[in-house]
Formats: C-alpha cells, sequence, structure tokens
C-alpha cells in the first residue's frame, strides 16, 4: 500500500494540473486494497503504476478502457518547478514529436501514437505504444559487448525503422541506445524507435511528392552520438546525421564503448580519427579506434567495412542509409565482397605522435589534396599545420582533451569512453530550426 501510496505522491506532485482530471479507480480485490488514481485520456486511460521517468516526462502504465489493450502513457510538463526538482519540456519539442510521430504512422520499428491529449496549458499527455522490453542502453549496461551476431537481427529493425522514417521525411536527430526500446513478438524481441522530441520533419516537396531538402541548423542531440557536422555548429542533413548515430549505436552494442567521446577537437580520439581518415583514407576506422587501447579488432571484416562507411568524418564520404542496408554484414556475410586487404592503423610512439611510416600513403589520386575540397570547413583543423605528414601535427596537449592522462604517452593507455546515459540537448547557443 505504501509503494501505491508513494507513486500516486509522486505523480500528483508532479503534475498538480493532473489531480483535476484524475479520480480513483475501483479499489483493488484483495481485502483492503488501496484506490488507484486513474487519468481518463479518451478511450484510454493511465494509471498510476510507474514505468519510467525522465528529466521532464514521466511515462505510466495505461488501457484501453474497452479492449483492455495495456499502453504507455507519456506525461510531460511545460512549467518548470526548481521546487520539486522538475524540468520542463518546450512546447515546441512536443509539438515536434506529436507531428512526427503522426507522420510516421504504424511501422513495426517505431513506437507508434495512438493518441494526444493536451490537459491544460502546460500538462499534455501522448498515448503510446507499450514496449515492455525496456531500453536497449540496458543491455549494453549490463552485459557490455554483445556478439554481433545477436547484435543483427535488432540493428536491422533500427535500421528498418529509421528508413521508414527517413521515407516519411523524418529526421530523429536524437537516435541513441536509451532511445530504441524492445517489444516482444513470437519471442523475439522487436527494436522500436522512440522519442522524436527532436526530430525534423520535413515539409512536403513543391510537386507534392517527397519532401523538400533542406539543410538545418538547430544543434540538437546526445553528445558521444552526434554526428562532427552538427557538433561543429554547422548546416547540415539530418538524414546523414542520423547515418552517424545509427553507426555509434552499432559500435556501441557489439564493442561495448562509444568510438569517441564526442566528435569535436575537445576529444583527442575524434581528432586523430580525423586526421587519420584525411592523411591516410584507406586505413580502417575501426581498427584506428581499437588501436587507440592497444587493443585487436575483434569484429569480423564485413562489419567493420560497415562501420568504416558509417563513421566518416566527412558526410560526404559518409555511407548512405540505402548503402548500409545493402552492406555484406547486413546481409549475413562474414566480408565484403572484394575487399581488399586491411591496412593496419598508424601506430603512435611513446609522445603520443602517430608514426605514419607504418601504412604507405595512398595514392596521389586518392588523397584529399587531389580531389575536390568536400565539406573542408568541418575538418578545417585537418590541414591547419600547413601539412599533412606526422612531423608537422600539432602535438598533444593533455588539458585540452577528454580522458586523455597527464604524462605524453598517455594516450595508449588510456581508457575507452563507456556507454553510459546522456542527456539529449537541445539548441544550444543556436536558433532552433
Amino acid at each position: 500500500m505504501a509503494a501505491t501510496e508513494n507513486l500516486t505522491s509522486t505523480l500528483q506532485s508532479w503534475w498538480s494540473d493532473v489531480k483535476k482530471y484524475a479520480k480513483p479507480a475501483a479499489p483493488t480485490p484483495e481485502a483492503g486494497g488501496p484506490a488507484h488514481l486513474t487519468l481518463p485520456l479518451g478511450p484510454y486511460e493511465a494509471s498510476d503504476t510507474m514505468l519510467g521517468s525522465g528529466g521532464y516526462a514521466r511515462v505510466v502504465l495505461g488501457r484501453h478502457r474497452e479492449t483492455g489493450q495495456k499502453v504507455a502513457v507519456k506525461l510531460l510538463e511545460t512549467k518548470a518547478d526548481a521546487a520539486k526538482d522538475r524540468a520542463a519540456s518546450s512546447e515546441a519539442a512536443i509539438v515536434r514529436e506529436v507531428a512526427a510521430l503522426r507522420r510516421a504512422g504504424s511501422h513495426p520499428n517505431v513506437c507508434q501514437l495512438y493518441g494526444y491529449f493536451r490537459l491544460t496549458d502546460t500538462c499534455h499527455a501522448m498515448v503510446v505504444e507499450l514496449c515492455r522490453g525496456g531500453e536497449l542502453f540496458r543491455i549494453v549496461e549490463q552485459y557490455g559487448a554483445i556478439d554481433e551476431n545477436k547484435v543483427r537481427p535488432i540493428f536491422n529493425g533500427v535500421l528498418a525503422g529509421l528508413q521508414h522514417l527517413h521515407a516519411q521525411g523524418i529526421a530523429h536527430r536524437d537516435l541513441k541506445l536509451e532511445n530504441i526500446l524492445l517489444s516482444e513478438r513470437d519471442g523475439s524481441a522487436i527494436p522500436k524507435i522512440v522519442d522524436l522530441g527532436l526530430a525534423h520533419v520535413h515539409a512536403r516537396g513543391a510537386d507534392g511528392a517527397g519532401y523538400a531538402d533542406r539543410a538545418l541548423t538547430q544543434f540538437c542531440g546526445s553528445r558521444s552520438y552526434c554526428a562532427p557536422e552538427v557538433m561543429a555548429r554547422l548546416g547540415y542533413n539530418g538524414y546523414t546525421a542520423d547515418v552517424w548515430s545509427l553507426g555509434v549505436c552499432l559500435f556501441g552494442l557489439v564493442s561495448g564503448f562509444f568510438p569517441v567521446d564526442e566528435a569535436s577537437n575537445r576529444d583527442w580520439r575524434y581528432e586523430r580519427l580525423a586526421r587519420t581518415q584525411h592523411v591516410h583514407p584507406t586505413t580502417s576506422t575501426v581498427a584506428t579506434i581499437f588501436m587507440f587501447y592497444n587493443r585487436p579488432c575483434p569484429l569480423s571484416p564485413a562489419l567493420v567495412h560497415l562501420l568504416d562507411r558509417v563513421l566518416q568524418v566527412v558526410p560526404a564520404k559518409r555511407c548512405a542509409l540505402s548503402d548500409v542496408a545493402a552492406a555484406a554484414w547486413v546481409r549475413g556475410e562474414a566480408r565484403p565482397p572484394q575487399m581488399p586487404a586491411p591496412l593496419a592503423p598508424p601506430t603512435p610512439s611513446a609522445d603520443g605522435a602517430t608514426a605514419a611510416a607504418v601504412v604507405d600513403p595512398p595514392p596521389a589520386a586518392e588523397t584529399m589534396d587531389s580531389s575536390p575540397q568536400v565539406e573542408i570547413d568541418i575538418t578545417d583543423f585537418l590541414t591547419r599545420s600547413g601539412g599533412s605528414s606526422s612531423a608537422d601535427w600539432p602535438q598533444i596537449d593533455p588539458s585540452v582533451y577528454r580522458s586523455l592522462g597527464d604524462e605524453p604517452g598517455a594516450m595508449a593507455a588510456a581508457a575507452p569512453p563507456r556507454i553510459c546515459r546522456q542527456r539529449a540537448e537541445d539548441s544550444v547557443g543556436v536558433a532552433a530550426t
């Protein structure tokens, strides 16, 4: 009884206005059982059984009053309350999420919206599909790296969901392990993409078919999943940025850690990775990441090949979602077709600099110096030293980078950025678009 009272108290303390609309349900069959709080929402009703909570929302269990179908009810408040440690969702985020979910409609790998209700000027309720399997994040948190053969069917479901969103003109912009829930069907775990509060819904094209292409400028998303062009506060393609985030999710599932702490120069991993892609474009990105920690790469050649193409710093070089769907690893093949022998990543010296002699430079026709300069503003730091040899590279200043030790040679011994829960940021220092 105390637990139920605490849940009801928590629910009421978060949404004081909800109490006007809530009503006690019938007592439980047990003798002396407590009456539960219910909230009518059209054909549905929300209970006081808490399923989860975040900075500005609570998710409670609900049901359809006639059919008994169980649903999840997401309750949001746009009025902050510091005294009750209650943050506020923005009205724009709620409008975006409802619009995106309505556009998305029904798909096996996207959490479906059943109804939206505005309770008061500041209280909102969204009735959505119930996913009892919890977050994909929890699995990585509990078990660490997962065998890639077990990851493949889950990833393929996420890929299908993201393809559907893109086909409907929706860029998610906050794809991460916490925003992929698991549902069960016929004994199998079915991934569901959720939380479209930061999604951008593109307008219809002038011809009425398809959607108008538009460069986005809003900085949003979760730090370790954000694409480099988003972190750089540049105009970006939302679909291409989603591909990077999808790659981070896949890398995290099969390795148990993030490829970079964040895709900006504040992270030494990213700077080294970006420079390697610029100077040695045929070198494996995945092998380079594992080299940072003196670890052999345990992933199959087909998966390495896919991740190498997805985790490209320059957006124009990042593979499209259609290419991801056609990748050998996605189809269950161990090696991609006509895959050349992999090159070893550049070896760091004791002072943290990279010895370029370990890897032969690519032919002149394949270097960025001899190819059209694409998205060079994103990787301007790659050429700021005036040359492309390792001797010209600026030395690492350990005080600048996250997770880097105090000694010059600490890079090789640094721990990889662990998978951790991250709160999304929205329009930090940039006008929302």
